[in-house]
C-alpha cells in the first residue's frame, strides 16, 4: 500500500509542475507561394548571401513554402523558422512533374575538362552510372579527333565525374549518360 501511495503522489505532483512555455518565434506568415525544389540539391542560407551559413538543404522535387521575395533570393519556411535560398533553383508544379517525369542528370562534380588547342572532331562516350552518381563504367561511341589519347583523357576525366542520384517516385535509378566533347 505505501508504494502504491507514493506512485501516486509522484504522479501527482509531476502532474501539477509548472511547465515553461516555449520560448522563440513561430513564424506564422502564410506563404506567398509553394515552390518545388528545380535544383539537384537547395542550400538554404541564413541570409540572402552566397557566403551566409547553410542552416538546412532540400533536395530536388521536395516543396517549399515561399515567404518573401528580395531580388534573386527567396525567403523559404524551415524547421527552424526560415531562411534564403536563390529563387532560380526553384520550380512550379508543372516544371517539377515534367522533371520527375524525365529527369535530367545533373554533375555534382563536373569531369575537369580536356584541352587540345590543335585537335578538330568530336568524342562521345556513353557512361553507366549507378544509383549513388558514380560512373561505372564507359564506352567511346565516336572518336572522329584521330587522337586516341585525347578520348582517353576525356574517359578519365569522366569518369572522377559525380553525378547528383536520379530519383524517380522516391526510389534511386542507375542511368546512362552521353557526354560529348568537340574539339
Amino acid at each position: 500500500m505505501k508504494n502504491g501511495a507514493l506512485l501516486l503522489l509522484a504522479i501527482t505532483l509531476f502532474a501539477c509542475t509548472k511547465q515553461e512555455p516555449v520560448t522563440g518565434s513561430i513564424d506564422t506568415r502564410q506563404p506567398i507561394g509553394i515552390w518545388y525544389v528545380g535544383s539537384p540539391e537547395l542550400e538554404v542560407r541564413d541570409k540572402p548571401n552566397d557566403q551566409a551559413t547553410v542552416v538546412t538543404k532540400y533536395q530536388n522535387g521536395e516543396s517549399v513554402s515561399v515567404l518573401a521575395r528580395n531580388g534573386d533570393w527567396a525567403e523559404v519556411r524551415t524547421a527552424m523558422g526560415s531562411g534564403w535560398a536563390h529563387f532560380a533553383d526553384l520550380a512550379t508544379a508543372d516544371q517539377a512533374k515534367k522533371e520527375e517525369d524525365n529527369p535530367t542528370p545533373k554533375f555534382r562534380k563536373a569531369p575537369n575538362p580536356v584541352t587540345a588547342p590543335s585537335a578538330r572532331g568530336e568524342i562521345y562516350i556513353e557512361a553507366d552510372v549507378n544509383t549513388d552518381g558514380d560512373v561505372t563504367s564507359m564506352r567511346m561511341i565516336t572518336n572522329t579527333t584521330g587522337n586516341t589519347d585525347l578520348g582517353s583523357k576525356n574517359m578519365a576525366a569522366l569518369q572522377l565525374a559525380k553525378f547528383y542520384p536520379i530519383v524517380i517516385k522516391g526510389e534511386r535509378k542507375p542511368f546512362k549518360y552521353y557526354y560529348r566533347v568537340s574539339y
